[in-house]
């Protein structure tokens, strides 16, 4: 993923100041006539999980705020759908569409074919192989090889397990499933005595996270960690895990937006470890971006990218619910 270069992040501030300026000086009127009445159209992978639940909400706070809309397409996990959603939408000539991609080349084309048309494209988390106006989302090559690194500290050289791993991706040509596993298994390499036994995709779904692990375990009941790539779906896996009374065996590992319910999973031992990207900042991001955009910013040459800040939540010394957001 592209870094903001120090033109942009000088722009940005400066952009930025402004508008809490014009704000804190009464100025709202004015930053809505810029761009009030401008539209939006964002095409979710799915609504009704809290990840997508959550940009939306911040992302319609600063709609509110500037006088613009946000009208959302939900492609209810169908990627035929998606892509149907998706030309429609370039059709009806927004001025800005926001994309949450489910695998890297789905909607490269008509990413393409928006940008040409002059429709500013943001993605959002899950990057196409087509770069656009702006990312925002999370930094997939560190997660990837940080949840290795300590994958192998708790199963690797002198741990006494079996160093037995099994990674269930949502999609294995989704952004973040291809940069994670590139990232771990170069982590991986380095150290022969971890053995993935196993590389699944769930399609996203706990029940077929739940049934590959179940699977996995009956053939490997040394099994000493689990890397899901979304905590919804590897509830699934850790449900089974639980299942088979393993718990205090088999570590699970899950990144995600770092919800209530997250916080719950690892209280009730269902997942161990979540790599967490809140999904409540990069809303709060989103929109920004989004505001930023209709008023013309642009980067330096590159896509305009922010990185999602990132923090651990596991059970132990240092937990809080608090580390986790509420919708």
């Amino acid at each position: 993923m592209k870094k903001l270069g120090h033109t942009f992040r000088r722009s940005l501030s400066a952009m930025l100041i402004g508008a809490c300026a014009a704000l804190a000086s009464g100025g709202l009127a004015q930053a809505e006539s810029s761009i009030a009445g401008k539209k939006v159209i964002f095409v979710p992978i799915s609504m009704g999980v809290s990840l997508t639940e959550g940009w939306v909400r911040r992302m319609k706070e600063h709609a509110a705020i500037y006088g613009y809309t946000i009208d959302v397409r939900d492609a209810a996990f169908n990627t035929g759908v998606m892509a149907e959603l998706l030309a429609k939408a370039i059709s009806e000539k927004p001025d800005l569409l926001v994309v949450h991609n489910p695998t890297v080349q789905l909607l490269s084309r008509q990413i393409k074919q928006a940008e040409a048309d002059g429709i500013k494209v943001l993605q959002i988390n899950l990057q196409s192989n087509q770069p656009s106006a702006a990312f925002v989302g999370a930094n997939w090559e560190r997660i990837g090889r940080e949840i290795a690194e300590d994958i192998v500290k708790e199963c690797g050289k002198d741990s006494g397990k079996s160093g037995k791993v099994a990674i269930i991706p949502g999609q294995l040509t989704a952004a973040d499933s291809v940069i994670m596993n590139e990232a771990a298994f170069k982590v991986f390499e380095q150290h022969p005595e971890i053995s993935v036994v196993s590389n699944q995709a769930s399609d996203w779904e706990p029940e077929k996270a739940r049934q590959i692990t179940a699977t996995v375990l009956q053939q490997h009941a040394d099994l000493c960690a689990i890397f899901g790539h979304w905590d919804v779906h590897t509830m699934g896996a850790g449900n089974a895990v639980k299942d088979a009374g393993l718990e205090d065996k088999v570590l699970v590992y899950a990144t995600g937006g770092g919800d209530s319910v997250a916080c719950k999973a690892v209280e009730e031992k269902v997942l161990d470890r979540i790599w967490s990207y809140d999904a409540d900042g990069q809303g709060r991001d989103a929109g920004t971006i989004i505001d930023l955009l209709l008023q013309g910013a642009n980067g330096p040459g590159a896509m305009l990218s922010i990185e999602s800040p990132m923090k651990i939540i596991k059970a132990g010394e240092g937990y809080s619910p608090d580390l986790c957001w509420k919708m």
